[in-house]
């Protein structure tokens, strides 16, 4: 019998993750012993046993920035008809969905706990129940609070937060602004000035372009737009510049329309103002400016989690503290 030698065929690697600078890659692991101490709202899940033979979950919800306290209180059931609707309506089933729908069902099912039958009163079984439910209620929650791929679908974006507050008991428009949200009401402040920094580069522009005119012939009377704004504050004089436009839904904002409401004005560190609408939605899956690309909030890790094929990412482990207020 003639004999041939075969060679062994070439063994290529298993392939790796890509390596992304400053990032961390959660197990399902370690993301269930994530506390959420990032968020702006911290909870809590306390149990109730009944004499009828069923357990009753307490969640407390707790503002950081308003101190507030909000209450509500549920049986398995009501959870489990909660999972259902965040699975099938508040969460998209496209294919091709822009977020990551697929990957918080993923997440939501493997922390889930499941039913217990005669069981579901039993220490053990309750204390288990607190926990996981727990863990689905945070990373809602972080899905919802920290800018992610999770709201980037538009879908999700609409429907899947006002669920989540309803579900918490939350009625305080306040308690449900995002952290990059809160970050930036906290920093307001010291951004607005009587001339913004768009009608300013306005007239720099303009000024410009008179110099491009008379470039054979430097002009002497041209002051410096910063020592102009310094003369008209000073005197009370007002300088007239044309409202700055919201680069998002490319209208007006108007300086005198209230800061809260959905037109008011709202200034980025950048000094670029947008409407508090416009800018508040991009800020729930961006963390940095529309206009020229600076961050939004401190530095911090993209974290990356994937339960199955789709992979979900939120940003996290901030270096400095963004729910702190600023100092002056």
């Amino acid at each position: 019998m003639n004999g041939y030698f075969v060679p062994q065929p070439h063994e290529k690697p298993a392939p790796q993750a890509p390596k992304r600078p400053n990032s961390k890659m959660y197990t399902m692991k370690e993301l269930r012993h994530c506390a959420g101490s990032e968020l702006p709202l911290h909870l809590d899940v306390s149990a109730t046993k009944k004499e009828e033979g069923y357990a009753v979950y307490n969640i407390t919800t707790s503002s950081v920035s308003t101190q507030n306290r909000w209450y509500a209180s549920y049986r398995y059931s009501e959870f489990l008809a909660f999972r259902n609707q965040v699975e099938e309506v508040w969460t998209c089933q496209d294919e091709k969905c822009q977020g990551s729908c697929q990957s918080l069902r993923d997440l939501i099912e493997a922390c889930f706990p499941k039913k217990a039958g005669i069981m579901s009163t039993w220490s053990f079984m309750v204390e288990d129940r607190k926990t996981k439910f727990k863990n689905v209620l945070v990373h809602l929650l972080r899905s919802v609070l920290l800018p992610g791929s999770t709201m980037k679908c538009f879908h999700a974006r609409q429907h899947l937060p006002p669920a989540v507050f309803e579900f918490l008991g939350i009625e305080d428009d306040a308690d449900k602004r995002s952290l990059l949200q809160v970050y930036v009401d906290n920093h307001q402040g010291g951004m607005k000035k009587s001339v913004s920094h768009t009608g300013l580069s306005s007239l720099e522009h303009a000024s410009l372009g008179m110099k491009k005119m008379n470039s054979m012939k430097k002009s002497a009377t041209t002051p410096n737009l910063a020592q102009m704004e310094l003369e008209a504050e000073e005197k009370g004089a007002t300088v007239t510049v044309e409202n700055p436009q919201c680069m998002i839904c490319l209208e007006d904002v108007e300086d005198h329309v209230h800061a809260d409401g959905p037109h008011g004005l709202v200034t980025l560190p950048c000094k670029h103002s947008f409407h508090r609408e416009c800018i508040f939605e991009w800020l729930l899956f961006q963390y940095h400016c529309p206009m020229c690309r600076s961050q939004v909030g401190p530095h911090a890790m993209t974290n990356y989690a994937c339960p199955k094929k789709q992979e979900q990412w939120w940003l996290g482990n901030f270096k400095e503290n963004p729910l702190e207020r600023e100092t002056k």
